[in-house]
């Protein structure tokens, strides 16, 4: 096949690749895609065979989340290997965040699934394998209510987001300090860890930690928080009465929450109450 030496306009080369004139323009301007020849009496642009392939590598490019400045960069240099540790690191960023729509899939479907239930009607108390897995956490004393653990849910993020963690499920509170105190339901400050899973299995002090790996008691709760504590009591007392030692903190484990629905009667809250 012989070598095409055909000049395109821009017009021409707007149709060919489907790309807006104004885009091409713009890739001129930042050099991304300088024209193989501007008519120095009309200013017209002319692009070659092989810059209508170009064009589309850039598409490509974009449609896989580079920015232009790393396009660019990807362009201008003969390195192979290089070129091919970015894409390669470009596939594992699509991996996770593929995980991330995963999870936030599989959230809305059990809450399609759960709001179909008929509330409480369906309450039961389970014995679980909680299996080992790693989450992202910060604690913290102060009130406990929607607000603050809205705050401290909004630090974490940021913190998993800082550190290049990726998050593989929903959000859940340890309460510490016999926080739970069924003769005291009315406290001025709680101690809660707000934690969430992530990806990459190694701890980090102060930020990812080993979770999991113990028997629990486990129940779901509908609706609001408010009662939430009442629940517990059953599971407490279910505890009680079949031989169970309750040996470590109880555990929110939130499917659906303020995240997926502003009306607090559709939230659904995993209880899980750590036994022996």
């Amino acid at each position: 096949m012989g070598e095409n030496k055909r000049l395109y306009q821009i017009g021409e080369v707007s149709k060919i690749c489907n790309i807006p004139i104004k885009t091409l323009r713009y890739y001129d301007e930042i050099k991304l895609l300088v024209p193989r020849k501007i008519d120095p009496d009309s200013n017209y642009r002319y692009y070659s065979n092989e810059q209508l392939t170009l064009v589309l590598v850039i598409k490509y490019f974009k449609e896989a989340g580079f920015s232009l400045k790393e396009i660019k960069l990807l362009l201008s240099r003969e390195d192979l290997e290089y070129n091919t540790t970015k894409i390669n690191e470009k596939c594992v960023e699509i991996d996770n965040k593929i995980n991330d729509l995963e999870m936030l899939k599989g959230k809305l479907q059990f809450f399609i699934k759960e709001s179909e239930k008929e509330k409480h009607k369906d309450f039961k108390i389970e014995i679980k394998e909680i299996p080992i897995s790693y989450v992202a956490y910060i604690g913290s004393k102060g009130p406990c209510t929607i607000e603050e653990f809205t705050v401290r849910y909004c630090k974490l993020i940021s913190l998993v987001e800082k550190s290049n963690f990726h998050i593989t499920k929903n959000a859940m509170a340890i309460y510490y300090d016999n926080c739970i105190d069924f003769e005291e339901k009315e406290k001025l400050e709680y101690d809660i860890e707000v934690c969430v899973s992530v990806s990459e299995e190694r701890e980090v002090e102060g930020i990812v930690r080993k979770f999991g790996g113990f028997k629990a008691l486990t129940a779901i709760h509908y609706g609001s928080y408010d009662n939430m504590i009442d629940t517990y009591g059953m599971m407490f007392e279910y505890a009680f009465e079949n031989g169970y030692e309750i040996y470590d903190e109880p555990i929110d484990n939130y499917l659906v929450d303020i995240i997926n629905t502003s009306d607090p009667n559709n939230y659904v809250t995993e209880l899980i109450v750590p036994i022996k």
